[in-house]
């Protein structure tokens, strides 16, 4: 299985900001298509949730801190932005957030082969990115391709 990469650059200034420029410009390429439960996200950073749980924490600070407690969802914010990548485009199938510091693309192949076997998926949706600082807005450099 050949794996073909496109890339996504932006900034913003929030995670959450950058996911919804990204599920945008996803949904701008109109030959995309996803089946609910046969699709799925996989979604590889080495930081992913890490600018979400500091603005949650200044928050937190700002506002009371008697009330956060992820202790009770200690992936939440790590899974934040597959879980809205899949939301915006009505995935309900298997959804990864993959914390590793490079992509091992035959282990990529081998878990969606898998998953394709046990959930008769369809595609896939694959997204590498790395949020970094720069000049106090957060920057992304995303690679992302479609398994089918």
């Amino acid at each position: 299985m050949e794996l073909k990469w496109n890339t996504f650059e932006t900034i913003g200034d929030s995670e959450a900001d950058i996911a919804a420029q990204f599920v945008t410009f996803i949904k701008a390429k109109k030959n995309l298509k996803f089946y609910k439960n046969q699709s799925a996200v996989y979604f590889i950073s080495t930081n992913a949730g890490n600018f979400s749980s500091i603005a949650f924490w200044e928050n937190a600070l700002k506002h009371s801190p008697r009330f956060a407690n992820p202790g009770i969802f200690p992936w939440t914010l790590a899974n934040a932005t597959s879980g809205y990548i899949a939301r915006q485009f009505g995935i309900t199938g298997p959804n990864y957030t993959i914390i590793e510091p490079c992509l091992n693309r035959e282990q990529l192949i081998s878990n969606y082969k898998t998953d394709k076997l046990k959930y008769q998926l369809k595609n896939a949706i694959c997204v590498q990115w790395e949020i970094k600082v720069v000049k106090n807005l957060l920057s992304v450099l995303a690679k992302w391709t479609i398994l089918q």
